[in-house]
């Protein structure tokens, strides 16, 4: 494991006095802090919607801390509201919100990256810095990392300024995003690939509609951004990547996402105004009247939901996301799928969360014979749909399938143990291009994590085991990561 640049920093970390660091936004990657959110949600003391990432802090933050502690609410429930209503009050600290510093040692980094975080290299070392006032916020992040997979020793990752505009939020920097219901992957928008520089134009309060015409749409979240993919090291360099989504929760048990992105403009390739209009009216399909060379750009759009039960003596939901690569008749067409189901509950050792999920990124993945080679793939970004080597949607791109199973438990203290089991068919078709695998193949994956505060800072760890049948043998990998703030 080459990480001895970072393994050195944990020890001088351990000095450094313990602290926090506000920020306006809460970011994808936190399983603990995403359980507790959408425990909250689901006991109907968040009325926001909760499957898009990053969300507004001062959106959780006016309902937990209006919530009354009622008596309906099990140990668990009880236990995440005192928990993220501790962090909402940190998050709106004013001036100087404090620094941090995170460093991470791995062995074999996870390709197949899934919500919950893990370094992205073998060696990572981050240090942080942030200011919040009444209308801006900043948070610079500056990290380095040893033997990176594309070359960048130095990242701004997570960092950004942000203004406040009425119950707007404008924001530009390097910010994950998560968009859908998923826990393993996202089809559309996930934090497989490193964070793109965007500009953003987002809801901040999720208040619904006060006209009695459209108020049944209930809290509802917008999204829109434009972000610039890699200037060199790819077929068509200085991309754009436009990225909308409208998410709403007409009912407290039920959530829906719209999502869209395109990829448009970069070297050789037209990007005036009438490009951008013919971009948005979705005029991007090749006909008689409209060449390869005039085509705006490249689209993908879909649907997302989550249901609840609205017993809370049956806690399981069900959750799906439908995401066509092409159009027809002004709709997605040629749709990969995500389906799931969780359950939760509380006992002595704490709240958990059990969630079984299946994915597919085949074109049409619901036919005998699916569209191999078309998911995250077009000619006219021979790229694909990538930034940095990497897909911007599922980490196993495209023509595959994954099972999972996957388990957390979040002890009243803030203690996490989780565990993950997936079946993952890679390339099913063998051909065409594939960030992971240039052949079919068959991955079995086994993974457990651990997550405590431990002395002046936060301490997670995790080992996982591969097994594929084609190959000759079987790879262990792991990761250790200590977060502090002071």
């Amino acid at each position: 494991m080459r990480a001895t640049p970072a393994l050195i920093a944990l020890l001088l970390v351990a000095a450094c006095p313990r602290g926090a660091l506000a920020e306006p936004f809460l970011m994808p990657g936190d399983e603990r802090l995403r359980h507790d959110v959408q425990l909250l949600a689901d006991a109907g003391i968040l009325r926001m919607p909760v499957i898009t990432w990053p969300m507004s802090w001062p959106d959780i933050a006016r309902d937990v801390l209006e919530a009354p502690e009622s008596p309906d609410f099990n140990d668990a429930t009880l236990a995440a509201l005192a928990r993220v209503r501790s962090q909402a009050r940190r998050e709106a600290s004013r001036g100087f919100s404090g620094a941090g510093l995170k460093v991470s040692g791995a062995l074999e980094p996870e390709q197949l990256r899934r919500f919950a975080d893990s370094p992205r290299e073998e060696g990572e070392l981050q240090a942080s810095a942030g200011w919040l006032g009444d209308h801006i916020a900043v948070t610079l992040r500056a990290s380095v990392v040893v033997d990176p997979d594309d070359d960048q020793e130095f990242r701004a990752d997570g960092s950004y300024v942000a203004f406040t505009l009425g119950n707007w939020i404008a924001s530009a920097g390097f910010m994950d995003r998560w968009w859908g219901p998923g826990w393993e992957g996202d089809l559309i928008l996930s934090n497989n690939a490193r964070p793109i520089p965007t500009l953003t134009l987002e809801r901040n309060y999720s208040d619904p509609f006060k006209s009695r015409w459209l108020s049944w749409i209930g809290p509802w979240r917008a999204s829109i951004a434009v972000g610039e993919l890699e200037s060199s090291d790819v077929a068509v360099p200085n991309a754009k990547l436009l990225e909308m989504r409208v998410n709403f929760r007409p009912r407290p048990w039920l959530e829906f996402g719209l999502s869209r992105t395109a990829q448009f403009c970069g070297d050789g390739r037209p990007c005036d105004f009438d490009t951008f209009v013919d971009l948005m009216l979705g005029r991007d399909n090749r006909s008689d009247e409209l060449s390869e060379d005039e085509e705006p750009g490249n689209q993908m759009a879909g649907y997302d939901a989550r249901l609840s039960s609205p017993w809370k003596a049956l806690p399981m939901a069900l959750y799906t996301q439908w995401i066509g690569e092409d159009e027809a008749g002004g709709f997605p067409s040629k749709f990969l799928g995500l389906l799931g189901a969780e359950i939760w509950g509380s006992n002595r050792l704490g709240g958990w969360r059990l969630h079984g999920e299946f994915a597919d990124t085949a074109c049409t993945f619901t036919r005998e014979e699916p569209d191999f080679n078309c998911a995250y793939r077009n000619t006219l970004y021979p790229q694909g749909y990538t930034y940095r080597g990497r897909i911007i949607g599922h980490s196993m791109d495209n023509d595959s399938r994954m099972y999972s199973l996957g388990g957390t438990l979040v002890r009243p203290g803030g203690d996490v143990v989780s565990f993950l089991a997936r079946k993952v068919e890679l390339n099913r078709d063998g051909t065409g291009e594939h960030t992971i695998s240039d052949v079919p193949l068959d991955l079995y994956n086994v993974e457990l994590r651990y997550s405590r505060s431990f002395g002046v800072g936060r301490l997670s760890l995790g080992a996982g085991y591969d097994d594929s049948p084609a190959a000759s043998g079987s790879d262990v990998r792991g990761f250790l990561t200590w977060q502090q703030g002071f």
